[in-house]
């Protein structure tokens, strides 16, 4: 981070570790009243895509009596938003020269953050209806794809992958109308593709720090280790094949530009 950002949006950066840690302990209530914010139009989102009718039960969330599904404040989607807010405004703000701009940017950040959440949410919570239906086989609960496991394995792929595009959007999004781009010098070249593998590092370090660094952080404090390294090893092998596929495809895109860049004379 450079020392000139941190000096000009420390107030941003200060209120961000705040807004953070309030939705970390959004994260952790389990009475789904307070949470109507976030509940509800999730709820609602899941309703339009999939026309499932939900019922509110006070205290507890929304549930699905066909379905036998309930939405409760673990479903709520809290922690996503905490890590895509944290991404964002982290990753972003100090490459933004003007202050207005970043104050914008932050701006922006919250609001994102929170329709990302819903819209991603929904997805979840879709699948984690039908995949399981569709999925099911006799005796599968009984070995290593519990129900525990088939629901983090859900909602690891779809946060993870959801995350991974949000950074790419949101990198799209701030150097076009948030950053100040130089235009090139007359003559000078301009890549065809901004290729930079690395770049999808960054999802995984903040999601891989919320879901399992913060977590095994807490084990060593507590010295429960129940259960952690097959959640651990699940989670990790399913963030693997989204990167992997993310990345070939990001590759195959600079292949494209490239050839389409040098009038189809492959370099």
């Amino acid at each position: 981070m450079k020392k000139n950002a941190l000096q000009k949006y420390w107030p941003l950066y200060l209120l961000t570790t705040g807004i953070a840690f309030m939705l970390r302990c959004f994260s952790k209530i389990t009475d789904s009243d307070v949470i109507l914010w976030m509940l509800t139009p999730t709820v609602r989102w899941v309703s339009i895509l999939s026309g499932i009718s939900f019922e509110y039960l006070p205290h507890r969330g929304y549930v699905s009596y066909f379905y036998r599904f309930l939405v409760a404040p673990s479903c709520a989607g809290i922690r996503f938003m905490m890590i895509a807010f944290l991404m964002q405004s982290f990753s972003f703000l100090y490459r933004i020269e003007k202050r207005r701009n970043g104050y914008l940017w932050f701006g922006f950040c919250v609001v994102f953050s929170y329709i990302a959440t819903i819209f991603v949410n929904g997805i979840r919570i879709i699948a984690s209806i039908y995949l399981p239906l569709l999925l099911e086989r006799p005796g599968m609960a009984d070995g290593f794809m519990t129900s525990d496991r088939q629901h983090t394995l859900i909602g690891t792929g779809v946060y993870f992958s959801s995350l991974c595009f949000l950074y790419l959007l949101s990198a799209f999004i701030c150097k076009k109308w948030f950053q100040d781009t130089a235009k090139p010098a007359s003559g000078a070249a301009v890549p065809a593709c901004d290729f930079r593998p690395r770049r999808m590092f960054v999802p995984a370090f903040w999601y891989l720090l919320t879901v399992i660094g913060l977590p095994f952080c807490k084990r060593i404090l507590t010295k429960d280790w129940e259960g952690f390294w097959p959640y651990a090893m699940l989670v990790i092998f399913t963030c693997l094949p989204v990167c992997a596929l993310l990345y070939a495809a990001d590759r195959l895109r600079y292949r494209i530009s490239g050839d389409e860049g040098t009038g189809g004379t492959a370099r």
